[in-house]
């Protein structure tokens, strides 16, 4: 069998020189297989050509914290909310309660009508590599992500199971999921059923909840798991005041201590969020050398400001990603950018070539794959082609700085991952885009409407209320 080999051409390459990213004017990246076999500046033979004029082409973008059920799920539901529509956590009052609804109400085809709609738009947002975090229930992920063609990571969640210490109707988040032991069940099955190795493109990793819904026996286990294993774990940590409260009451410490006491302050550690950490705990945390996935988007939303340069300033590892927002990563490294910048005070803080390999080979890195996040001879061929020459762009003076502050999802050209072309002239190459979109939006209005005659949609959001 003939390896199918592909040039990818554009104005500007983001490879490397000397271990460093760098622009390289006019070059083409050569694929073969699932590989990058070179990025040259000389003519390219008997290769199907993808040419990007006055483009660029990045290496895949890797999305470290995602819930792809939630994106559509919530789009227009927990936009514009004040915070007594939620409490002190819209997590407890209104995400989990709507995603098990979701897992629990939906018929098996419909579910993954709804999973389908998000992981689409993951596919057209310039991310190759998404770490997901989900119920068990809704495991048609991790087909769906397949046939779909992404690089994807799948961290099935873990909870403890409500006892005198947790608060019952936290934990009460866990339908569709299981608690305790069967959390460990659920994982060891979908692990030996779809876990393709170290290397492969679906992985299945630990992602216990939170700090504030799995006690140390949760933890503590998934800290041998992942040693034993050989895999990440991820778990949300300081994602909001009342987290950081609960963890100071059940544990007497911090949410880093509370980390560091199960074994799981280390590398190979992912946290999402951290936006309630001190800098104290930020300092630990890189001194441990974990990771934080920093989510600017759907916190800035909410009023609140995540901001990647106060992470990075602290030495800590830190990566990109967009939790429940919407999927477009070049604008959540806009974001990501613009809320540092006013944080700081800086406008140089948060640069647009730093934000690029934040969510490139800082991502990559954190993943512990040399074989991600770069444009080299050797590495998998995950790329996304980006067309610069459109009206809200042009002028071209620095093409990074016109990537990150002027271009979106909506001017990717292409994207390939594994070698494979998954975006093609802008459009989903895979299958029918208008079906799934379709399909999908139909699955998410079911639940709305039950999610309202159930009771479990704010009252700001009912018809009355919004005018309709």
């Amino acid at each position: 069998m003939t390896t199918r080999r592909i040039a990818v051409r554009a104005a500007w390459v983001l490879g490397e020189r000397e271990g460093q990213q760098r622009l390289l004017p006019d070059h083409t990246v050569v694929v073969e297989g699932d590989r990058i076999a070179d990025v040259t500046r000389e003519p390219v033979a008997g290769a199907e050509l993808i040419d990007v004029p006055g483009g660029i082409v990045v290496p895949g973008m890797i999305n470290l914290h995602n819930h792809t059920l939630n994106a559509p799920l919530f789009r227009g539901i927990v936009d514009d909310l004040p915070r007594s529509a939620t409490g002190p956590s819209k997590v407890y009052t209104i995400l989990m309660p709507m995603g098990g609804m979701a897992v629990t109400e939906l018929a098996p085809d419909e579910l993954a009508d709804l999973v389908a709609l998000g992981l689409l738009e993951v596919a057209k947002s310039g991310a190759t590599t998404l770490v997901d975090q989900f119920r068990p229930a809704q495991s048609c992920i991790l087909d769906l992500a397949r046939d779909m063609g992404l690089r994807f990571y799948g961290a099935p969640y873990m909870f403890s199971p409500p006892d005198a210490k947790t608060d019952a109707k936290i934990l009460g988040s866990s339908k569709g999921s299981g608690e305790g032991q069967e959390s460990f069940k659920a994982f060891h099955a979908l692990f030996k059923q779809h876990h393709q190795g170290k290397d492969g493109r679906i992985q299945v990793i630990l992602g216990p909840h939170a700090s504030d819904s799995c006690g140390p026996e949760i933890f503590k286990e998934v800290d041998r798991l992942s040693r034993e294993l050989g895999i990440l774990a991820t778990t949300h940590l300081a994602q909001s005041q009342a987290e950081v409260d609960a963890v100071k009451q059940r544990y007497g410490t911090d949410c880093t201590g509370y980390m560091q006491s199960c074994g799981l302050l280390r590398d190979g550690v992912i946290f999402a969020h951290g936006v309630f950490l001190t800098d104290d705990e930020i300092d630990r945390i890189a001194k441990a050398g974990a990771a934080i996935a920093n989510c600017a988007n759907v916190f800035l939303r909410g009023g609140r400001a995540a901001a990647y340069e106060r992470f990075a300033a602290r030495g800590a590892k830190v990566g990109l990603g967009t939790d429940a927002e919407r999927m477009d990563f070049i604008a959540q490294m806009r974001t990501s950018g613009f809320v540092s910048k006013q944080l700081t005070g800086r406008g140089d803080a948060a640069p647009a070539a730093k934000l690029v390999k934040a969510a490139t080979r800082d991502g990559a890195d954190i993943l512990g794959r040399s074989d991600l996040g770069r444009l080299v001879k050797g590495a998998k061929a995950d790329l996304v082609a980006v067309d610069l020459m459109q009206p809200s762009i042009q002028p071209v003076r620095d093409p990074l700085r016109s990537l990150v502050w002027y271009a979106s999802a909506r001017d990717i050209s292409a994207v390939m991952i594994d070698g494979k072309l998954v975006v093609r002239d802008g459009k989903y190459a895979l299958g029918d885009e208008r079906r799934i979109v379709e399909r999908g939006a139909r699955a998410t209005r079911k639940i709305w409407e039950l999610a309202a005659s159930k009771g479990n949609m704010p009252r700001e959001l009912m018809p009355e209320a919004i005018g309709q």
